[in-house]
């Protein structure tokens, strides 16, 4: 079995997942900002909610860069240079693996599909992830797309302060899964496709898998979205499928589980 974490901006997921993946239990509960508490609280909750003698491995989703197992980068979150792998190990004397969490969203949600899949996460910020036939992409390992740069009504601003899902409910003072008009909804895609559109022609995905709150709603909008996209695109580039991220709030999870076991076998 294997203990994942999903750290994200607003909240960390926890989940035990068997050799199948399976999650057998798993809890969830705010990110706290102090780095230093933020790992306190972790290894309390670990701890009181976990028989952590039982796991093969740790394995770790966190926001922005990761370089050599370890967090350098964390984008909306204050911490730097955070070896969490380092303490998990030291503290449970277990493996701990650690890497981006959209990357891992990619990589669990592409399980088994040889296309070249990109996927994006619309929620605190907007991460994203390229996964060819089943592997992380390395030359965009590092992506980060959500601070990318957009020029918007004559404002330059980065992509997550425009269409981030937490950026659209300050904006529209409610939740995504709220909104019902339709004029909402033009502007919401408007913002989307400032990243979108160039993202899509530069990589040229088989498939654009959507999560996180504002990607779950893909339903809703997907028509009016691929119509818009496809007008959007160089001739020269095939308008790719796209879809609704299949595993939710759990597709990082399911991402941690299949890095773990894929390390675990090279030991």
């Amino acid at each position: 079995m294997y203990l994942c974490i999903d750290i994200g901006g607003t909240k960390t997921l926890i989940a035990l997942v068997n050799h199948r993946g399976k999650i057998l239990h798993s809890i969830k509960f705010e990110t706290i900002p102090d780095q230093k508490l933020f790992y306190e609280h972790l290894s309390q909750q670990l701890k009181i909610n976990f028989v952590t003698d039982e796991i093969l491995a740790f394995s770790v989703a966190m926001p922005g860069i990761v370089k050599d197992n370890k967090a350098t980068w964390l984008g909306n979150l204050p911490w730097k240079n955070f070896d969490i792998a380092k303490k998990l190990t030291k503290d449970f004397k277990k493996p701990a693996y650690v890497e981006n969490d959209a990357n891992l969203g990619a990589l669990g949600e592409a399980r088994n599909n040889p296309e070249r899949c990109l996927y994006f996460t619309f929620s605190t910020g907007i991460g994203g992830g390229v996964v060819s036939d089943g592997k992380i992409v390395k030359k965009y390992q590092d992506f980060e797309p959500g601070h990318n740069l957009y020029t918007y009504h004559g404002k330059k601003e980065e992509w997550e302060d425009l269409a981030a899902a937490s950026a659209l409910n300050k904006k529209y003072g409610k939740l995504v899964t709220e909104i019902t008009d339709r004029a909402t909804w033009d502007d919401i895609i408007e913002r989307m496709l400032l990243g979108l559109a160039p993202l899509t022609a530069s990589i040229k995905p088989d498939r654009i898998i959507f999560g996180g709150p504002l990607g779950l709603e893909l339903p809703r909008y997907r028509r009016a979205l691929r119509k818009r996209l496809s007008l959007s695109l160089p001739k020269n580039v095939r308008m790719p499928v796209l879809v609704k991220a299949r595993h939710g709030s759990f597709s990082v999870i399911q991402g941690c589980y299949l890095y773990a076991k894929a390390h675990q076998k090279t030991r």
